[in-house]
């Protein structure tokens, strides 16, 4: 059977223009029109992919191919006039103009296919004319798919009921290929509004029509519609021809022209309009999907994400037998379609309220955000995305460099800002009181790869405060937040020491890890040169993240033991407990980021207070802590091991300075940080064959980048009967544990009683 083929092409306007001159575009304009040139620019141009030129065959010494273009002829053509030796050099010119919008590449001369990296076979079905028979076409799909070609283009028609077209494209799409075939130039419905039987399912899925509009996007005079009939595949399903069908633009297109001179050889270029000239367009942006996820082959789902992102056109703004799906959007085409979800524990889960709001002692855990880095999510049609899980990691610090962050006076818990007052009869108050800012504790997030992520979440205000209250040896104080270490100190001491006017007693370092703690802590005499003392805390999400609050709580309790084996050296013995429920030596943690559903960490501690006489004092601190945390099964960081930390301080006080009653103190102190302890993490990375995630496990340490010094200078001074005034400086090193980090700041202070 002979018919006229080539009806999906107009040849409106052919010139032969050196492409030289074609200068006008940074890119070809159908590229702008449909976004292919936003996927070119990330990175992908269809490098891998193999099209199937069905057609008039292929001038392939064509300037733009470059060589993609098999040089092996392939013909299928079997009228009587058709010369089968022209497959790759083309009698017509449609051929040739067809591959070149779809994988031809002049950059310099302004002139770039959809899918300029990938590679065609020129499969010649028709004759110089433009004629053949839809048993040479059949025949042609057959041919191309198993020289290996990928996506098939057809800028050829009609489209009717034909036993070998049907059983042809059967064939391919059992093959895995993709078949694109012009909508056609009747300026009437497709198939005159018949239907059309005999494909299988996986093969409508496959198929593609495209029609042709203007650059403004109306429909081209020529160009058919979808109409309102379908396919009827061979399970009885009906798929309307509208909900397969695409526009791109096809009037007025430059492509390749094979006039050829003997000083410019194959370097011209051409225009023609007609549906032939739409059809690569979707055939090319099928190959950059594919070209990304190699897995569409096996799913086959490439059109439906294409029919999916279009944009659509007609006064319905929907899906409508005009327009069909819309206009071909390649760049909507590279988004992700519906909420980008992990796996987590072999089920997926949306991308969502996760983090890690990591404490002092972790640092900004860059080993682990390392890990999530390349961290992948996927869509609805299981394409995997570039997704910031590492930017849901955050610490205090988040920068380098100088005055990273304004410490507050000698670290979170104010220290320097103790206030204390003798009552005369061996009795003592001391107060402490710093305000602690709503902060972000994650950097702003940027990108559409991102839907759902967490935003600048920030800890609810509360305030660090302690008061306490000594009489003849016994203590007892209360508070709010990390001040518990303090409060702790008192009730270890009994009294002013070098570690007084400063926080450099470590012991306590354990349980002032946690935000917003409520605590107590009382201390007694034993004798005259022993004591005992005892401290609890206990706090609920409430005070801890603005993230699931209701999933978060602390427990922590301390006891120790002071002697004095000789006159005014005295030495103290603490251990401490901490009990964390989704927290983590006071780390937040939660949803598909929890580091661990419990924790329990045991510290010890040792230090020593010596008087030198003549109101010199010199003190040493230092604790070690290990930390046990649970297996999480909801979380892709799956497992963390024993951790090893560790916080040291010294203390230097003098009274007497210039008067009887000032004071002057410095301290230099380690606090607490990690020193040892490794995450396992099951990090999301890719898809298989597929579309399946990949899920790599990943080893990642939790020893911060950097190990904090903090150095710290007060003086105290009275101003009479009921006035003081001091200062307090302090200056960090490697703020927060985060290598590079510093900070300074400085307050003064002044006090009138009345």
């Amino acid at each position: 059977m002979k018919s006229w083929l080539l009806g999906a092409a107009l040849i409106i306007a052919a010139g032969h223009d050196a492409a030289a001159q074609y200068t006008n575009y940074a890119y070809s304009p159908q590229d702008i029109l449909t976004g292919a040139n936003v996927v070119h620019a990330g990175g992908v141009t269809g490098a891998g992919v193999t099209f199937g030129i069905i057609d008039t065959g292929i001038a392939a010494p064509w300037t733009g191919f470059g060589g993609r273009v098999a040089p092996t002829p392939v013909s299928v053509c079997g009228i009587s006039n058709c010369n089968q030796s022209l497959a790759v050099t083309d009698d017509n010119g449609h051929g040739t103009f067809v591959a070149s919008e779809i994988i031809g590449s002049i950059p310099n001369a302004g002139f770039v296919g959809i899918a300029p990296g990938a590679k065609a076979i020129a499969v010649k079905v028709l004759d110089a004319s433009g004629s053949g028979s839809y048993t040479d076409v059949a025949n042609g799909i057959v041919t191309a798919v198993n020289h290996g070609a990928q996506v098939l283009n057809l800028s050829l028609g009609p489209f009717v009921q034909s036993s070998a077209l049907v059983a042809a494209i059967n064939y391919a799409a059992s093959k895995g290929a993709y078949i694109v075939f012009a909508g056609g130039n009747s300026s009437a419905a497709l198939n005159n509004n018949a239907n059309i039987t005999g494909l299988t399912d996986a093969a409508i899925q496959r198929l593609v029509f495209v029609g042709s509009t203007n650059a403004q996007k109306k429909i081209s005079s020529f160009s058919n519609t979808p109409g309102a009939a379908g396919f009827v595949s061979t399970t009885g399903k009906f798929t309307a021809y509208d909900a397969m069908w695409l526009m791109a633009d096809g009037e007025n297109i430059w492509g390749a022209s094979t006039y050829h001179t003997g000083q410019y050889g194959y370097s011209y270029i051409t225009q023609m309009s007609g549906t032939s000239m739409a059809a690569p367009q979707a055939a090319g942006a099928i190959g950059l999907l594919v070209s990304r996820w190699n897995f569409l082959l096996n799913t086959g789902t490439a059109p439906a994400i294409l029919e999916q992102t279009a944009q659509r056109l007609g006064t319905n703004n929907g899906i409508n037998t005009t327009y069909g799906d819309g206009f071909l959007r390649v760049d909507l085409a590279f988004q992700p379609i519906g909420a980008l979800q992990v796996p987590v524990n072999g089920k997926l889960t949306p991308v969502g309220n996760a983090q890690i709001a990591a404490s002092t002692p972790f640092g900004t855990l860059p080993k682990l955000s390392a890990a999530f880095q390349n961290a992948t999510a996927y869509d609805s049609y299981q394409r995997d995305f570039a997704v910031a899980l590492a930017s849901s990691i955050a610490g205090k610090s988040t920068g380098t460099g100088s005055t990273v962050a304004t410490a507050q006076v000698l670290g979170q818990s104010g220290g320097g800002a103790r206030s204390f007052t003798d009552l005369g009869h061996g009795s003592w108050f001391a107060s402490s009181f710093s305000g602690t800012q709503t902060v972000p504790l994650l950097p702003s997030m940027e990108g559409h790869n991102n839907p759902g992520l967490i935003k600048d979440p920030s800890r609810p205000q509360f305030n660090d405060w302690s008061l306490g209250f000594s009489q003849q040896g016994t203590y007892v104080g209360l508070g709010q937040g990390s001040n518990v270490a303090l409060a702790m100190s008192d009730a270890r001491w009994g009294g002013q020491t070098a570690f007084f006017n400063g926080n450099t007693d470590m012991s306590g370092a354990l349980l002032s890890l946690v935000p917003g703690a409520n605590f107590g802590a009382v201390g007694m005499k034993l004798g005259d040169r022993s004591r005992v003392f005892f401290s609890m805390l206990s706090a609920n999400g409430d005070t801890l993240t603005a993230l699931s609050p209701e999933g978060m709580a602390a427990k922590g309790a301390a006891m120790g033991y002071t002697l004095e084996p000789k006159k005014g050296w005295k030495v103290s013995f603490t251990a401490s407990a901490l009990n964390e429920k989704n927290m983590m030596l006071g780390s937040t943690s939660s949803g598909y980021l929890g580091l661990s559903p419990t924790a329990l960490t045991a510290s010890f501690g040792i230090g020593t207070n010596i008087d030198l006489g003549e109101g010199y004092q010199l003190g040493f601190d230092g604790s070690m802590a290990t930390t046990d945390a649970t297996h999480n099964s909801n979380s892709l960081i799956t497992n963390t091991s024993r951790l090893t930390s560790g916080a040291f301080g010294m203390a230097f006080s003098k009274a007497g300075i210039v008067t009887e009653t000032d004071n002057l103190g410095a301290g230099i102190r380690k606090p607490m940080r990690i020193y040892a302890g490794t995450a396992t993490a099951a990090v999301p990375t890719g898809t298989d064959a597929f579309g399946n995630p990949v899920v790599t496990s990943m080893r990642a340490s939790l020893v911060p980048s950097g190990s904090e010094t903090d150095f710290q200078l007060g003086y105290d001074r009275p101003l009479g009967a009921a006035m003081s005034t001091g200062l307090s400086l302090v200056y960090r090193h490697d703020a927060d544990n985060v290598a590079g980090a510093k900070d300074a700041a400085a307050l003064v202070k002044f006090k009138a009683s009345f």
